[in-house]
């Protein structure tokens, strides 16, 4: 199991690249507030105790947070790793933490911190007050105590992960979001050898495990990547899929795209350039059909009827998928 912890300010856009990281490298992201309101939502104890002490106005303790975690760990045995977002906060949360993992015979593997100056810190949460409407970031004093207790909490943070040789940092401000993104993808990879001499057998125990993350996840879908190397700058994965699950049409500029399917039934469609349906190709089932090769620049589609686990190949490293790349209509 993996473990990984995203630092940054407010504002640094830990959210937005922490959801590329997290499908990228199947990871588990792991946001403490959303945890605690999924907590208060399922009525756990922990839910109802850190209920209570909101309700009171009282700060939610180290114990309660960490007994989360703690929870939330042993309660996902499947997960290829997490992605922590907004703990640990302080000095006392990474050393439990620590004391955590090593119960289990494990530890963090890196901290990669998104790093911007507190000048854009101000102008990004002031622009996100108009944008969303968001009331704690439109006070000028609120940002301002908000930068300093970043500050307070965060880099006796950064020394401790220094210290222990786990610290990666990205500049984020080297560009737009997908500046930002391609370096901590750079970053990631230069870090996590975890891909080396992996041997993966495919059989209908894998397919079990992966189709129930994918039942777990939000997103109805899993991708689970075969490649023994960071290095190998191809594409072949599984893709775990659940029905109702509708890929946005789109067409990959520089590589053919070989589906192959292995479990359930799905659809495979084609469009011309004004976002017309060609031709609908069935996969699965009854039909004899089990797989078709796309040819690269082709709009396609792909439409789960049944939970669909397919194997995918393509030329060329991953990225997200541009705009130019996703068909209008």
């Amino acid at each position: 199991m993996k473990y990984y912890i995203l630092f940054g300010p407010p504002g640094a856009g830990k959210g937005t690249q922490a959801g590329c990281l997290a499908e990228k490298y199947n990871l588990m992201h792991v946001s403490t507030g959303e945890l605690l309101r999924n907590e208060i939502a399922a009525g756990t104890e922990l839910g109802k105790q850190a209920k209570s002490l909101i309700e009171a106005g009282k700060l939610v303790p180290d114990e309660v947070v960490e007994g989360m975690m703690k929870s939330l760990f042993e309660s996902n045995p499947d997960k290829s790793g997490f992605l922590l977002d907004g703990f640990p906060r302080t000095l006392g949360q990474a050393s439990d933490l620590d004391k955590i993992l090593a119960e289990r015979g494990e530890k963090v593997n890196a901290v990669i911190s998104i790093m911007i100056q507190d000048e854009t810190i101000q102008k990004r949460l002031a622009h996100r007050a108009e944008i969303e409407g968001r009331a704690d970031d439109a006070n000028p004093e609120t940002i301002k105590n908000r930068i300093a207790t970043y500050h307070k909490q965060t880099e006796p943070l950064i020394e401790y992960y220094k210290n222990a040789g786990k610290y990666r940092e990205v500049d984020g401000e080297i560009g737009d979001i997908e500046a930002v993104r391609k370096e901590m993808l750079k970053v990631f990879r230069g870090m996590d050898r975890s891909f080396v001499n992996k041997q993966v057998v495919l059989d209908e125990d894998l397919l079990d495990r992966l189709q129930t993350q994918a039942q777990e996840s939000a997103r109805l879908r899993m991708n689970y990547d075969l490649r023994d190397t960071e290095e190998d700058q191809s594409q072949r994965m599984l893709n775990v899929m659940l029905p109702g699950t509708m890929t946005k049409i789109h067409k990959h500029a520089s590589s053919s795209e070989t589906i192959i399917l292995l479990r359930g039934r799905m659809d495979a469609i084609i469009y011309n350039d004004n976002g017309v349906e060609k031709e609908r190709i069935h996969l699965g089932g009854d039909t004899g059909v089990f797989g078709v090769n796309i040819p690269q620049g082709q709009w396609h589609t792909f439409q789960v009827f049944e939970l669909a686990i397919i194997f995918m190949a393509q030329d060329g490293p991953w990225s997200p998928m541009s705009k130019e790349n996703m068909l209008k209509k």
